[in-house]
């Protein structure tokens, strides 16, 4: 820290002497940067120095110290402003510390009083440079991240997770006046890439330069705010508009197709009065955006159109479609079956609405499918997509879907049933090759081959009927039992071929599996 500047007041030139000659300023870290004798010649020298400690006396010609300290701390409040005062001026100079005075010195001055107000006000000057610094730097902080702190309220009042109050309070914060006039309609964009053999790394790239072009696009229209939501969707929200926003997102999304070579596609909510109804309007883009799976990409898709105005609109049921995704990713064909019926297990008040729900059901399938890696004529093909645009009553619906939904289970079955095959002969193999080793266990084969020891387990005895400590005795039992005819070893050196290095548990283990003592199996041999 850089010494701190110290202006001596007071109308006595000894007084000011003596406080100049009491201690070594520069050891304290400190320089005296000015004198004054009375306090209008310490105004001007606060001016121009900024002191950081004033030491100053009551009593002086024409404003005394106290008022003085008061002008002072009104225009530079963080100066520290010692009263030097005598035993009789106490209890006057006492009433100073509402003004904010930091401390007191009483006449005649010592060295050690004044060594300990100026340590004192040294540490306090440093806490509170300390604190500045930290408050910048959140500052600092706060600015930079003001842009993702503006994008969370947003994807949170989409959400529905905010109160009325909370809205209008972060909107005027987050500098969104439009928010406030209520009236909304969202619109939702998909980037995609062109080709299947780009990379993750190019999409997020893609993602970030479309942003870029629709903020842009919408650079000189304040009632447009943009943002990407959980799934790194563009969400467009349009406030009072009265020009064509459909045709606007036409616009925009013909744009960025010929920008970039990738597939674009929109989904646009009904228009909603307000601002706690922006959730629906995001939720009804969204479904629009779906219907992508139907129509194919490229397509500005509006909620009005895929469901009738006059309906009660079509809501998921997240935790039913979860629970179908996990059944077809385990091969549950019968869970999933039943799952699905629970689904569409409602009363539905159009085609229309029956057939979101069943696009809902492929959208879980789908992501059952690339989660399990399975092959993409497995996924979906157009066949069963035309059979579901084509049906006109759920049971013809339904009928599809538990096809779908059952050959997808089974071919994910199928594949886990070779997997655990595949993996059950491979620890067959390492248990033959490494059963010499006394530490084989449970607990080191299933880290060699990167499972959990219980889901081992639970697959050594569905796959050959016995536990793992079963099944590994006995392959070393049938060894021993080999070396015990093929050479002349003693049986516990026998018994330390097969990873039994203890003698005596050895001689137990042969005899409850063979039904012989090792020297009674020779005998016989």
């Amino acid at each position: 820290m850089d010494k701190l500047k110290v202006l001596i007041v007071d109308d006595e030139h000894l007084i000011r002497n003596l406080l100049r000659m009491r201690i070594d300023w520069e050891k304290q870290g400190m320089t005296i940067v000015g004198e004054a004798s009375n306090a209008q010649e310490a105004l001007d020298l606060v001016d121009e120095w900024r002191p950081d400690i004033i030491l100053t006396d009551i009593y002086m010609p024409f404003i005394n110290g106290i008022e003085f300290s008061g002008m002072v701390l009104d225009k530079y409040p963080d100066i520290k402003i010692v009263i030097v005062t005598g035993h009789d001026e106490f209890e006057y100079a006492q009433k100073s510390i509402k003004l904010g005075i930091s401390d007191f010195i009483l006449k005649p001055i010592r060295a050690s009083e004044l060594l300990h107000v100026t340590d004192k006000l040294k540490r306090t000057i440093e806490q509170e440079r300390t604190r500045e610094k930290e408050f910048e730097r959140l500052k600092e902080d706060l600015e930079r991240n003001f842009p993702y702190l503006r994008e969370k309220f947003l994807n949170q009042w989409l959400s529905g997770a905010l109160s009325l109050e909370e809205i209008n309070e972060k909107a005027e914060y987050f500098n969104i006046p439009a928010l406030g006039s209520g009236a909304s309609q969202i619109a939702v964009i998909e980037i995609s890439l062109a080709s299947p053999k780009q990379s993750e790394e190019q999409l997020i790239l893609l993602e970030m330069e479309c942003k870029n072009k629709t903020e842009q696009f919408f650079l000189d229209d304040s009632k447009v705010v943009i943002l990407s939501d959980a799934r790194n969707q563009i969400v467009l929200i349009a406030f009072n508009r009265d020009s064509d926003f459909v045709g606007e997102c036409e616009r925009l999304q013909t744009n960025l197709i010929d920008s970039y070579n990738c597939f674009v596609s929109t989904g646009i909510g009904r228009k909603h009065g307000n601002i706690q109804e922006a959730r629906l309007g995001y939720q009804e883009a969204c479904h629009a955006l779906q219907y992508k799976a139907f129509i194919g990409k490229n397509q500005v898709v509006c909620f009005e159109d895929v469901v009738d105005n006059k309906e009660q609109p079509y809501r998921s049921d997240s935790d039913l479609l979860q629970q179908l995704q996990f059944y077809i990713s385990v091969g549950s064909s019968e869970r999933a079956i039943q799952v699905l019926h629970q689904i569409f297990d409602l009363s539905f008040a159009s085609v229309s609405q029956f057939r979101m729900a069943a696009m809902d059901v492929i959208t879980e399938c789908q992501r059952a499918a690339i989660e399990q890696q399975i092959e993409n004529e497995h996924v979906i093909d157009k066949e069963t997509l035309v059979s579901i645009l084509a049906a006109d009553n759920l049971p013809e619906l339904m009928t599809i879907l538990e096809g779908y939904v059952l050959q997808l289970s089974t071919t994910i079955h199928v594949k886990n049933r070779a997997k655990e095959g595949n993996l059950i002969s491979q620890v067959k193999d390492y248990l033959e090759t490494n059963m010499g080793d006394p530490e084989l266990g449970l607990a080191s084969t299933a880290a060699a081959f990167f499972v959990s020891p219980g889901h081992l387990g639970r697959l050594m005895k569905k796959e050959s009927g016995q536990t793992f400590v079963e099944y590994l005795t006995n392959i070393r039992m049938k060894r021993a039992e080999a070396l015990l005819k093929q050479t002349d070893l003693k049986g516990y050196e026998v018994g330390a071929k097969v990873g039994v290095a203890d003698p005596h548990y050895f001689s137990i283990l042969f005899k409850k599996n063979i039904g012989r003592s090792v020297n009674e199996y020779r005998n016989v041999k």
